[in-house]
């Protein structure tokens, strides 16, 4: 069976958003998405029509104040708060949708990625493989929550700004007459300057925001170094106390803040100079129509009004029009969040593809219930497609304990695909159902909470079950441990590695289950207390198959049968199509919206 080497073809950005986000607003996310976003449309269109209705009060306020018309203007003051109150609740309702859409979105994006990432292995996987979706808790917790919120914000802003744009092109046009210039009459000049004024301003802001862009990334940058070097400082405490090193230690976390001290006076002479241009911006913008339209107003063909009128529009419309300007930064934040979700998304759905493989490429799981547990034909790959073991045959029985042992990287593999996580390879494995036989590594998970819930049970006060968890305890020598059964902690952090294998030997006593399988589970222990444990297991389940995996301090002879592994020899490529995929993981893939890589390059040594 022939398979296909073609690498992967570059992720298209727009698709693969559009792919994994825009379900939500689909049969996938029911009917709530899209009555909260034509809610949030509708108030933005509320929005506009209120701005719109705000330009023509001012021209009405400043006609009724030119006549000096007291009953006009008092009626205006009126009309100002009718307004008022509409804006305030207006607004009030765009920011509760939003954020309502924005919070369930990002629940349901994260509920998917979650559910494709912590499923059959796949998070252990996806980290064996190369590409760019490290730190996948970032991602999910944090990526997500820029990548939805981010976008809806841009969106809505991005909707409004349009419509702005829309609405007072014409009002604005409507307002400006004809300007002579060199004796040419020209309809609508203030537009023209409008979107001349905001061409200008968008060029100085690109010019000046470039270098701004490069050292606000310079900045987080550092505040990750720094961030870094106190965890690696917390976790290395004991170390850093035994060897008197907190003089080093504290010299280093100096240095590295020493650098966001640095990164911060670059950053804030950046942003002074974007302040100085973008005050001087607004201010200019909302006096410039005032300037050009005063010969109008003066020759009598303009009132108050329309020029007061006509100096908001102007600025709604060059509002509108530096909306890429405004918001570069956060597409920037939003298209780095986006890359770095489909990033992982990516590598969860590869090692999906790859586990999913059947035929002669592909590793068999059997998992109908038998009297026996192995391996035929059993060739094992790397995740880079390489071969690992080759040809390999086992059978167990009921009540046989066998030791695996040899090659540690090579038998460390062999249980992960006995474990039914480790899908590279091709061959027929048979393995009970997955009911009767429980895997333990070198550490078995336990969970935050109570030891009677990290012992695998429920959680009840059952006086046998109770004392049967005070008895495996015992045997296992945990007997300090029994009165702890329902008190909440990290038992992670309070027990040893030593304490934490033996507590999953307790776990096997309590579980009973028929087949049992162990990889490196009692490095920790020593020769003897590994030999206890055995003993331990051989005595209470002697109906149960018992096969170790990996390194065993103790006894050989406590085994029925013994086989060492020899690892397969380098160079010999197993799957090819999966090796073909790794190389083309590693090639640099062209980025989205380059000009903001563009923007981030900043001017040589600014």
């Amino acid at each position: 069976m022939s398979e296909d080497t073609t690498p992967a073809a570059p992720r298209r950005f727009l698709h693969d958003v559009t792919h994994l986000a825009l379900p939500y607003w689909g049969s996938a996310g029911g009917w709530r998405p899209r009555v909260m976003t034509g809610l949030l449309a509708l108030l933005i269109v509320a929005q506009v029509a209120l701005a719109i209705r705000l330009n023509i009060w001012s021209a009405d306020l400043f006609d009724a104040l030119e006549r000096r018309s007291t009953e006009h203007a008092m009626a205006q003051i009126g009309i100002f708060a009718v307004i008022l109150l509409s804006m305030m609740a207006t607004n009030m309702g765009h920011l509760v949708v939003k954020r309502h859409l924005q919070l369930d979105w990002r629940r349901w994006l994260t509920t998917r990625v979650l559910g494709s990432w912590m499923e059959d292995a796949r998070h252990y996987q996806a980290g064996l493989i190369p590409g760019d979706h490290a730190n996948p808790d970032g991602r999910i917790a944090e990526d997500i929550r820029v990548m939805t919120e981010a976008a809806v914000d841009l969106a809505s802003t991005l909707f409004y700004c349009l419509l702005l744009l829309v609405t007072f092109v014409g009002i604005l046009w409507s307002l400006s007459g004809w300007f002579v210039i060199l004796g040419v009459p020209v309809p609508g000049h203030l537009v023209l300057l409008a979107f001349l004024y905001a061409g200008i301003g968008a060029v100085v802001a690109f010019v000046l925001g470039r270098p701004l862009v490069r050292a606000t990334d310079n900045r987080q940058t550092r505040e990750a170094d720094f961030r870094f070097e106190l965890v690696r400082a917390r976790e290395s405490a004991e170390a850093i106390a035994i060897a008197r090193a907190e003089a080093p230690v504290r010299a280093r976390l100096g240095f590295r803040f020493e650098t966001i001290a640095a990164a911060w006076q670059a950053q804030s002479v950046g942003l002074a100079r974007l302040i100085a241009f973008s005050s001087g911006y607004a201010a200019l913008a909302g006096v410039l129509p005032i300037l050009v339209g005063t010969p109008r107003f003066l020759e009598g063909s303009l009132t108050l009004g329309r020029l007061m009128q006509s100096a908001q529009a102007f600025q709604q419309v060059t509002a509108a029009l530096s909306w890429p300007v405004d918001n570069l930064a956060r597409i920037a934040e939003w298209r780095a969040s986006v890359e770095r979700v489909l990033a992982l998304d990516e590598a969860v759905q590869t090692v999906t593809l790859e586990a999913a493989r059947t035929g002669e490429t592909a590793i068999d799981l059997d998992r109908a219930p038998g009297p026996w547990l192995g391996v035929d034909e059993l060739w094992v790959a790397e995740p880079d497609g390489t071969a690992m073991l080759s040809a390999l045959d086992l059978r167990v029985e009921r009540g046989e304990r066998v030791l695996v042992d040899g090659d540690p990287e090579a038998a460390a593999t062999l249980f992960r695909v006995l474990a039914g996580i480790w899908p590279w390879g091709r061959g027929h494995v048979y393995l009970p159902a997955d009911a009767g036989m429980v895997a333990i590594g070198r550490r078995a998970f336990l969970p935050e909470g109570t030891l009677r819930a990290a012992l695998a049970l429920p959680e009840t006060q059952d006086a046998d079950q109770d004392a049967a968890v005070i008895a495996a305890l015992e045997r296992v020598g945990l007997a300090r441990l029994t009165d702890r059964l329902d008190r909440e902690e990290d038992w992670v952090d309070a027990l040893s590695g030593a304490e934490q294998q033996r507590l999953a030997f307790a776990r096997l006593l309590l579980l009973r289950p028929q087949w049992v399988l162990l990889g490196d589970a009692t490095d920790s222990l020593d020769a003897t207390a590994a030999d206890a444990m055995m003993r331990l297991l051989e005595e209470h389940l002697p109906e149960a198959a018992i096969v170790v995996i990996g390194e065993h301090p103790g006894s050989a002879e406590t085994f029925n049968r013994r086989l060492s592994l020899h690892r397969a020899p380098d160079g010999e490529i197993l799957l090819n199509a999966v090796s073909a995929k790794r190389k083309a993981a590693q090639r640099p893939r062209a980025r989205s919206l380059p000009v903001v890589d563009w923007l981030r390059q900043g001017y040589g040594n600014d």
